[in-house]
């Protein structure tokens, strides 16, 4: 027999299957991504229900076996629903990002660093406004991104290593993993990224969404380019969806 085990745990995503049983794919903190059969959980109403919500937050307790896929769900209580995620498309769309590139590229190892970067980002995306809801999809891009181990480089040149200067226009390196300072840029190198934009996706990757972003095409355009050669081998879906409710670009950003 097999002891069930217990963990938090994020739900990305879940189908159903049969007549009332699910497949639920979590994120969890202990076991990292993890495939569970709830059985029954279709068919549960009334007093005592268990609340199994896409992007909620819980506790799991499941029994899981070693060298499996797919592991059996005992119990799920529910912390943290995160229901304004649901109350808005743009939200709903930059959610849905953040889950499909940690389904693309998550295995079942446990790494707390991208466990607390797919809460933090999901909270944020849940309490956003219309205003801060674009900046805070594209945080959770890149804070997932970083979570996974790839953080680009902003500060110094890729090539060379010297620090860019305050004012300096750089271009953003996909294949290197960061910017290339003026005297080793060239248009083969990748687009033009200035002192503001750079700026800018570094308070991303922080958290911070008071900065103002004018941009959001352009700024969703860089992450999917860096996440394309570092994280996924084939586009996500979910990224195309959620370039069609930011706000149009008027220029380049510098």
């Amino acid at each position: 027999l097999v002891a069930p085990v217990g963990t938090r745990g994020v739900l990305l995503r879940g189908h159903d299957y049969g007549d009332t049983s699910r497949i639920l794919r979590f994120y969890t903190l202990n076991y990292g991504l993890l495939s569970v059969m709830a059985r029954g959980v279709r068919g549960r109403s009334g007093k005592g229900s268990t609340t199994i919500s896409t992007f909620a937050t819980g506790d799991l307790t499941a029994y899981v076996k070693t060298g499996r896929d797919l592991h059996t769900m005992k119990d799920f209580s529910c912390t943290e629903l995160r229901e304004g995620i649901g109350q808005d498309v743009l939200r709903f769309a930059g959610a849905s990002a953040a889950a499909e590139l940690v389904l693309a590229h998550a295995d079942q190892e446990p790494h707390p660093e991208l466990f607390h970067a797919i809460e933090d980002s999901l909270d944020s995306l849940g309490c956003a406004d219309r205003e801060h809801a674009p900046m805070a999809a594209l945080s959770a891009l890149w804070r997932i991104t970083v979570g996974f181990g790839f953080a680009p480089q902003l500060d110094a040149c890729v090539l060379c290593g010297r620090v860019l200067e305050s004012d300096e226009v750089a271009r953003f390196d996909f294949g290197a993993g960061g910017v290339r300072c003026s005297d080793c840029a060239d248009v083969a190198a990748g687009p033009r990224v200035g002192p503001i934009a750079r700026r800018q996706v570094g308070a991303l990757i922080a958290g911070d969404l008071t900065v103002e972003i004018q941009h959001a095409r352009r700024h969703l355009g860089l992450v999917s380019d860096f996440v394309a050669y570092h994280v996924v081998s084939k586009p996500l879906k979910s990224l195309h969806f959620l370039g069609g409710l930011l706000p149009h670009d008027q220029e380049v950003p510098e």
